[in-house]
This record gives C-alpha cells, structure tokens and sequence, in this order.
C-alpha cells in the first residue's frame, strides 16, 4: 500500500509494499495514481518519499520475477519485465518533469530500482545509519546496467559520468557517507528526525517559491545543465521570466518597496 499524507502544501509518500517496496505492476499502479492525483491538485507544490518498512526499496520484485520465470519461462519474463521497467522509467520522468519538488527520504536499504527511484527524485536525504546500504548491484547479479527507471542516467549526472561508471561496475553498496562523498545524496540526517527535517524544508519551500518557483528552479538547474552554455541561457531565461509572469514577484515587490522603498 501506498500512505498519502497533505500538510502546509507537502504531501508524504509513504510506501508500505512489504516485504521490501519491490516495483511491480501494482506498485506502479499505486504510485502512478498518486503522481496523477498529485500533479491534479495545485496546492501540492513538495511530496517526500519515504518508506514505512525497514528497507527504502530494494528493486524489482524477486518474488514476481521467479513466478514469472516457472509459470511461463525466462522469456515471457523478458517480454514483461521491460514493459514494467517501462512504466517505471515513465513514471520518474513525470516526477522530473513536474513542478513539483520530490525529495526522496531513504530510512532504509536503497538498492537498484530503489535507487533509481530515489535518482529520478529531486533530493536524496538518508538516515544517518551505518548499516544502511545504497547501491546498484545490476551489473554484478545480471551483468546490465540500472537503467529500469532511467537509473544509469540519473546517476551519472549526479555522480559525473566516469564516477558513475566506476560505481556501476563495481556494483558496491556503499554507506550514507559514503554516498555523500560521491554525490549520490545531498544531506545525511539523523535517523530519529530525517523525516521531519525533509518535511520541514518542503513546507519552507513551499510557503517561499510555490509549484511556479519550484518548477522555474527544476527546469533551469536540473534540466538546462545538461545543455550547452548558450541554449542552457535561452532556457534560463524563459523560465526566469514566466515565472516572474505567473509566481509571487510582483506582490513580492510590492511588500519589498512597501517596506523598504521610502529608505533611500
């Protein structure tokens, strides 16, 4: 099951598909009519996705794959299991594309498709726990890059490419400190307040940029990096100012001069 909690413009995903979150059609079905119900209602403007369970999310359902395979044989499984990793991938671009902001609090193991899943969010924050492990195992169990979810391209912009590649075929996991150091999150918090903290900086965000800001932000550091210098601008630019257009700028100038415009 999918828990979704809405407080001061931050919703909270808490996922709770034991034994492990494992993505299989019917955790994508849940996710995929939150994202809908979520994008639907624009007083949603941050969601954290956290987990209820021990484990953040461990990937593809073993348990599903291992059926699949004795009822009707390793290729129908090939056949399946890309249509799912289908869903999937299209699933985090939507959460990218959005204009809202995810942030992705990993209390638990964050391991292949769980990692994508946390790769395609907009921040990683993880509990400060040494036991906890995030990585990409693929290469090592199957020989294949993290790619269900999009995972090997998220990962490399987040890590840089030759980091990224190092990391995936080595096919370590490695501990929240760890993964700091290498980029793959963006704060390590401590275990008894994560959620809070990620809570807390949603509803500061929300209250000050709202989903305009957040998806003017979204599209000119996350997306328009990833071009050159000179689109990257023209993208800049456009965003810049229809957000200024459709966001708080102009009461925001106004309260500024209110306040401030008769002291010069």
């Amino acid at each position: 099951m999918l828990s979704v909690e809405t407080t001061d413009g931050v919703q909270t995903w808490t996922m709770g598909f034991a034994p492990v979150n494992a993505i299989d059609p019917t955790f994508l079905d849940a996710m995929e009519k939150a994202l809908d119900d979520t994008i639907g209602d624009p007083r949603v403007s941050v969601v954290v996705v956290t987990s209820g369970l021990r484990v953040f999310s461990a990937g593809a359902d073993a348990a599903w794959m291992g059926r699949v395979v004795r009822e009707r044989g390793a290729s129908v499984l090939l056949e399946e299991f890309n249509q799912t990793m289908d869903r999937f991938r299209e699933l985090c671009i939507r959460m990218r594309k959005s204009d809202v902001l995810f942030i992705a609090a990993l209390n638990g193991h964050t391991l292949a498709g769980g990692l994508e899943l946390a790769a395609a969010c907009d921040l990683r924050w993880v509990a400060d726990v040494e036991r906890l492990q995030i990585g990409a195992p693929e290469m090592k169990l199957f020989g294949v890059l993290p790619s269900g979810g999009g995972g090997g391209q998220f990962i490399a912009r987040l890590m840089g490419p030759a980091r990224a590649l190092q990391f995936v075929l080595e096919a370590e996991n490695v501990s929240p400190a760890r993964a700091l150091e290498l980029g793959l999150v963006e704060r390590v918090c401590p275990a008894d307040t994560l959620l809070d903290d990620a809570r807390q900086f949603g509803v500061r965000v929300a209250a000050k940029a709202g989903r305009v800001g957040i998806g003017s932000a979204k599209r000119s550091l996350l997306e328009a990096t990833s071009l050159g210098v000179y689109e990257a601008l023209e993208v800049d630019r456009r965003v810049h100012w229809d957000a200024m257009r459709r966001g708080g700028f102009l009461p925001g100038v106004e309260a500024f001069v209110t306040e401030f415009g008769g002291r010069g």
